[in-house]
């Protein structure tokens, strides 16, 4: 996520909007249909629109290796991924 580390520990912000009459009613129609809070829906519809818009999809490419950890005496398997960028 961009400037993850902007907000250090517990701080929020608040985010408001102002809708019309009717926008509002909808929007408590479609609250009250999936039995959630107008903030607990407002918070599902940011965090979804961050998801799809700052996630890196990650793609195995297939390359297995192994290495072997001394520390643990252990030999791990790793894949290779890469971002799509």
């Amino acid at each position: 996520m961009e400037n993850e580390g902007e907000l250090g520990g517990e701080e929020k912000k608040i985010v408001s909007s102002k809708l019309s009459r009717v926008e509002f009613a909808n929007f408590m129609k479609i609250c009250n249909r999936e039995n959630k809070t107008l903030n607990k829906k407002i918070k599902e519809l940011i965090n979804q629109e961050i998801a799809e818009n700052f996630a890196k999809p990650v793609h195995v490419n297939g390359k297995k290796k192994k290495f072997f950890v001394p520390s643990e005496n252990k030999i791990i398997e790793m894949v290779g991924v890469e971002d799509d960028e």
